[in-house]
């Protein structure tokens, strides 16, 4: 008789991948209404936000002042958490302190899924994207940016 292992599935595999694809769709509408901004303030197309995705979302500016936001969901035995940094220049030589964040996949109590973050409050897939950019209101000090 031989032993077959049996390995236990993920909590919230499937609702994770789904609320990590709706982050993704609205960090990109961020990005892309962020630039729309921009462009009606006269800032040129190559001083503005950036996104590129693949197995790390990142968020870029690459500009003085810069900023890069860069983020993945990664699958834990006990569950799916969003892992990332935030990190920029403030001028040549000045960085900005780098910030780390971590943001357990939950099931709220009205048994929607969210991103549960360090004050313990739970958040959307827009309000996780509105955490993500509001990163680049420091890289354009004098534009509102309200999303």
């Amino acid at each position: 008789m031989s032993a077959v292992a049996v390995s236990a599935p993920i909590p919230l595999f499937q609702e994770a991948n789904a609320y990590w694809q709706e982050l993704i769709q609205e960090c990109k509408r961020q990005m892309d209404a962020m630039n729309e901004i921009l462009s009606q303030h006269g800032v040129p197309e190559d001083d503005r936000v950036t996104w590129t995705h693949g197995s790390q979302m990142q968020i870029n500016r690459s500009q003085l002042p810069s900023t890069k936001v860069q983020f993945n969901m990664q699958f834990y035995p006990w569950g799916p958490m969003i892992s990332g940094t935030v990190t920029g220049d403030q001028a040549g030589d000045l960085k900005f302190a780098p910030e780390e964040f971590d943001l357990v996949i939950a099931k709220d109590l009205d048994e929607s899924v969210v991103a549960i973050i360090d004050e313990g409050r739970s958040l959307t897939p827009r309000e996780v994207a509105l955490f993500l950019t509001q990163n680049f209101r420091r890289c354009f000090p004098c534009i509102s940016l309200w999303l």
